[in-house]
């Protein structure tokens, strides 16, 4: 809980705490059993609360899914924020967002999943008005702020303007290519067998070229892309880092 929270009355301290809870138990029923499998009254059991009381939180299953959703996007705009403010060029700053989300994936790899669910036309059309509008306006956040910094790095003069080239296209072009990439490196599908391996390093290359397609300076022709690499992760993600490498040497 936020430190902001401790100076919450009492009841709205411990609402938020139960909260958390209800949200956290969703989450490990998901990645166990499944959305299909997902109940309030299953949910309610478990956390030892009424079904009631998870009603008072949540009004349906899909909105309680939902939130997962609008956690795991609140999460990656603090780190999308972290790379934004970074001292740096703003195609290392960019850079820096690619860093941070896929990061954030492989270290949470079933939150893809909760996010692929609650798009899906069967859980969002269920959603209430109010979850609908929370989960949107966190999406128009964390789209904003990589066009922000595209739209500063266009009129810095840092990105080519004889083709034309406009924040949104070059967003959704990073955005296709990072999810898409993140969705197939989670995958079941045998990457290495096909000869796609490291597919995290496949996509970093290709995201610096299609960066040089858009003409943005400093060209990778020009610099290091691995001690980028290296750079950006020892500035602003060296715990992010290290989660990962524990968690690889666990599982190895």
């Amino acid at each position: 809980m936020s430190a902001q929270a401790d100076h919450l009355p009492r009841k709205q301290r411990e609402f938020q705490h139960r909260e958390q809870l209800i949200l956290d138990t969703a989450q490990n029923m998901l990645h166990q059993h499944g959305y299909a499998q997902l109940t309030m009254e299953r949910i309610a059991e478990a956390v030892e609360y009424s079904k009631g009381t998870i009603y008072n939180h949540f009004s349906s299953k899909e909105d309680l899914v939902c939130s997962l959703c609008c956690r795991c996007v609140s999460n990656l705009i603090e780190l999308f924020q972290r790379a934004y403010d970074y001292p740096g060029t703003t195609r290392e700053r960019f850079a820096a967002i690619e860093i941070a989300y896929s990061l954030y994936h492989q270290l949470n790899p079933l939150d893809a999943q909760n996010i692929q669910i609650v798009k899906t036309n069967a859980v969002r059309e269920k959603l209430s008005e109010e979850k609908l509008q929370e989960m949107n306006a966190l999406e128009h956040e964390i789209t904003q702020l990589c066009m922000n910094l595209v739209n500063e790095a266009i009129a810095a003069g840092d990105i080519s303007t004889s083709e034309n080239h406009t924040a949104d296209t070059i967003v959704y072009g990073f955005w296709s290519m990072l999810y898409g990439g993140m969705l197939l490196a989670q995958s079941d599908i045998p990457l290495e067998e096909l000869g796609f391996s490291p597919a995290i390093t496949i996509l970093w290359n290709n995201t610096q070229r299609l960066m040089d397609a858009y003409g943005w300076e400093p060209l990778s022709t020009n610099t290091d892309s691995d001690a980028l690499f290296t750079k950006l992760c020892s500035a602003l993600f060296a715990e992010e880092v290290c989660r990962l490498t524990q968690g690889e040497n666990h599982h190895g």
